[in-house]
């Protein structure tokens, strides 16, 4: 069975869809979800008063054949003084399988004020699942758990989410595809998809060394289920208001670090590193991220943004 966070042998990575009922792709993995929490939680969309542009690339496990490369677009809009709109599209693949995925988001904030927002969100889209089964090397071809005249499907899935802040503080609950993904061939059942939950927080501790640093502990919990569930610790700083420098412990068998740099008021370039400390760790080059986030402030409502959370 593969693990929430997708860290197995590549044997496992091929042999993902050959089990039914008890597997289950994985939501994407990111680390950069500290700067842009949109691709987690729909309420996050339009949460400041700006216009976001933000791609991020990820490739897990450099060095071993099939492992996890993903790439995410996303737009945010804060709309008036109540509401957010956006929209993302991911490429997520692994191993045989390659999803694409386009999804709407719509937020509306029950409290809008400058130091307090509660926002609540929804989104919905489509799904597309492709399997390339060229790409496995059987020693048997007659498996009846395995259609692989069933090459791709497409699936449409609904969001929700809740993400409360302050200047000082925040708090997010979300479950971004609420449907699980079942394919029946007509011979067996497979479940492809489950859904994920997820739960985040962070506060920012000032008056660190005469208000040059500040501080922010932060942590995200996903939790499917079937039981599986991970959880990141992070510890960020902000130097000067300008870079944010950070690490990670995630499931207590990665280590990771990151940071984002203000290159100018509208753009921020940000790059993660992860390695595992586990069996892993000789068998690759670890897990590198980058991101561009882009905010501007083209309508009447909105405003440049410093952004803690």
């Amino acid at each position: 069975m593969i693990c929430f966070y997708r860290k197995a042998p590549l044997g496992l990575f091929l042999f993902l869809l050959t089990l039914t009922d008890v597997n289950a792709q994985q939501d994407p993995l990111y680390n950069l979800y500290y700067y842009n929490q949109m691709m987690i939680n729909p309420a996050y969309t339009g949460l400041y008063k700006d216009v976001t542009l933000n791609l991020i690339s990820r490739k897990q496990w450099v060095g071993i054949e099939g492992s996890p490369l993903t790439n995410f677009l996303s737009f945010s809009s804060s709309v008036g003084k109540r509401f957010g709109v956006g929209a993302m599209v991911i490429d997520d693949r692994l191993g045989i399988n390659a999803t694409q995925e386009g999804q709407v988001a719509f937020s509306f904030k029950v409290i809008s004020k400058e130091e307090t927002v509660l926002s609540l969100g929804v989104q919905g889209g489509l799904v597309n699942y492709r399997y390339d089964y060229s790409k496995l090397n059987l020693e048997y071809m007659d498996d009846e758990d395995l259609d692989m005249n069933r090459t791709q499907f497409s699936r449409s899935n609904v969001g929700t989410g809740i993400f409360f802040r302050t200047e000082k503080f925040y708090v997010g609950v979300s479950v971004p595809r609420i449907l699980n993904v079942q394919v029946n061939d007509g011979m067996a059942a497979s479940t492809r998809y489950q859904r994920h939950y997820y739960i985040s927080g962070g506060f920012i501790i000032n008056n660190t060394f005469k208000n040059l640093v500040r501080l922010k502990p932060s942590f995200l919990l996903r939790m499917m289920p079937n039981g599986q569930q991970a959880l990141d610790i992070n510890l960020h700083a902000l130097l000067l208001e300008t870079i944010w420098a950070g690490v990670t412990v995630r499931n207590f068998d990665a280590l990771g670090a990151n940071g984002q740099f203000q290159v100018s008021q509208r753009l921020r370039v940000a790059y993660s590193f992860e390695l595992p400390t586990n069996s892993l760790l000789s068998q690759n080059f670890g897990s590198h991220e980058i991101s561009l986030l882009l905010a501007f402030s083209p309508l009447g409502t909105q405003q440049k943004v410093v952004r803690y959370f």
